[in-house]
């Protein structure tokens, strides 16, 4: 009984992290859907960025947007602020001259309550979702809009570049998002990209409904439109830069808050996600629902392990978990120290991503909804 609890929780953890990528590779290369590029494609676009005591990256981010190469008089850029206590408002309202518009939620009621009102109001044809630190490169969202001359596609979803990964924590997710970016090219291939980046994604603006303000947007809205019928794309090309968080503490509460909302998500469209396909739901499994839970897959392995030392392969075995939370500690301690030794980075951060997500779902089992949050300051 016991080597079985063992086994079937080793072959959960390889399923998640080495068995979804080679069978998503195999189904995108056997089941590709190709779709219609149109270079001259440049509809209306209605830019929302929502903002809550953004004083340190506001302006940055409207002189960025104002670069961005499309038709001015086809991109719309709408800031959202949830009642600010700094200087948002004012420096916001500093731009208007320049066609920034400005629409301020009082009091404040979090993002999704933001993007709920905004959305209707909006004048374009397509709706692209940002956020106060994103900073686009020039033909983003060229690079985006062209997916939507073709008429199946309802979603696309660009690229994130973290800037400045030196620390432990940032070298782990900008490892993270490579592995991220792997995925969302295979699901990509079969236009059935699973979660999107919240920093730069766009919909057909009719495809959107609201959303319950203690809900994750990035994962609430490509399950609704992939259940419509509609082709998810992701498109590299488009890339968005941020800076990426470099302490602990930051990293882990965001992870908590991302995972506690995306199990709130899971739960509250179940139906919805049994409804889509039979490939979605093996991607909702294997891409998002099982990753959740590997922190107790693994303790339940080390447990395991612990009682099966009769065999040298199990005495091995141990013994290279033991030195893989070792380097992970060491790691942890270093990175307090402000240290950063490469060696370290991935045993920590899979310790730190895969803690977090169990702290989310205990989080989403006991702790309290809540539609607003605190961001991480070290990424302004």
């Amino acid at each position: 009984m016991i080597k079985l609890i063992f086994w079937i929780n080793l072959c959960l953890v390889i399923a998640v992290y080495a068995g979804y990528p080679i069978t998503i590779s195999l189904l995108a290369f056997l089941f590709k859907k190709p779709h219609q590029k149109d270079e001259s494609y440049t509809p209306k676009v209605t830019m929302l960025i929502p903002a809550y005591n953004e004083e340190p990256v506001i302006a940055e981010k409207l002189e960025n947007t104002l670069r961005l190469d499309y038709p001015k008089d086809s991109l719309e850029v709408i800031v959202m602020i949830d009642e600010s206590s700094d200087k948002t408002e004012s420096i916001v309202a500093g731009y208007q001259d320049k066609g920034i518009k400005m629409w301020v939620q009082r009091p404040r009621q979090g993002k999704m309550a933001a993007l709920n009102a905004s959305v209707p109001q909006a004048e374009g044809d397509i709706v692209l979702f940002s956020d106060a630190n994103s900073m686009y490169r020039p033909d983003a969202v060229r690079k985006i809009v062209r997916h939507f001359g073709d008429p199946k596609i309802g979603l696309v979803c660009g690229e994130l570049r973290l800037i400045d990964p030196n620390s432990l924590v940032g070298l782990g997710e900008s490892f993270y998002w490579r592995y991220e970016r792997f995925l969302k090219q295979k699901e990509s291939m079969l236009q059935q990209v699973l979660v999107v980046n919240g920093s730069i994604y766009a919909i057909r603006k009719e495809l959107f409904s609201p959303i319950d303000p203690a809900l994750a947007d990035d994962f609430i809205i490509p399950m609704r439109i992939a259940a419509g019928g509609y082709g998810l794309i992701y498109e590299p090309d488009a890339i968005n830069e941020e800076k990426v968080s470099d302490t602990t503490e930051d990293q882990f509460n965001r992870k908590v808050r991302i995972i506690a909302q995306g199990v709130r998500a899971a739960f509250s469209m179940l139906g919805t996600v049994m409804s889509t396909s039979v490939l979605r739901v093996f991607e909702f499994l294997f891409h998002k629902f099982l990753r959740w839970f590997v922190f107790m897959f693994t303790c339940m392995l080390f447990a395991a392990n612990m009682f099966i030392l009769q065999e040298s392969f199990y005495r091995a075995f141990l013994l290279l978990q033991i030195i893989f939370y070792l380097l992970a500690l060491i790691g942890y301690i270093l990175q307090k120290k402000n240290k950063h030794i490469k060696l370290f980075f991935i045993p920590f951060y899979f310790f730190l991503v895969n803690f977090a997500s169990f702290c989310g779902v205990l989080s989403f089992l006991f702790g309290k909804k809540k539609a607003t949050w605190e961001k991480a300051e070290s990424t302004r």
